[in-house]
């Protein structure tokens, strides 16, 4: 299953770079760019200018993706430690039951025999 996914990736990998240059190879129209704060202009390849702007969205786009993946470890590192605490609880608890079911039992056995019935008391 790993094996299937991995050649779907360099597949798609292989498609997408030849599409970029096929992109690039037939669109190098020139094109000038104003900045609105800045007084001058850039005359930059049509190709250029888009896959920049593709660049840069995928760079945006992992940034935000990662910042949630340490978002959700943050959260999943808190949790652990609450778990460990609960359990740390969790055995406290069992050895406080066991040792008072101990005690009872020890209560039990040294508590005079019930005696018979209209027996000698």
């Amino acid at each position: 299953m790993r094996f299937i996914g991995r050649f779907f990736w360099v597949i798609i990998s292989l498609a997408t770079t030849a599409a970029a240059m096929i992109f690039a190879a037939s669109n190098n129209h020139l094109a000038s760019v104003k900045f609105w704060p800045l007084a001058g202009q850039l005359e930059l390849a049509t190709w250029m200018l888009t896959l920049g702007a593709v660049c840069a969205g995928a760079v945006i786009g992992g940034g935000l993706v990662w910042l949630s993946l340490v978002a959700a470890k943050s959260r999943n590192w808190r949790l652990k430690r609450q778990l460990g605490k609960a359990e740390q609880r969790a055995t406290k608890a069992e050895s406080r039951l066991s040792e008072s079911r101990l005690a009872e039992m020890e209560d039990d056995t040294n508590a005079s025999p019930p005696t018979a019935l209209g027996g000698p008391s």
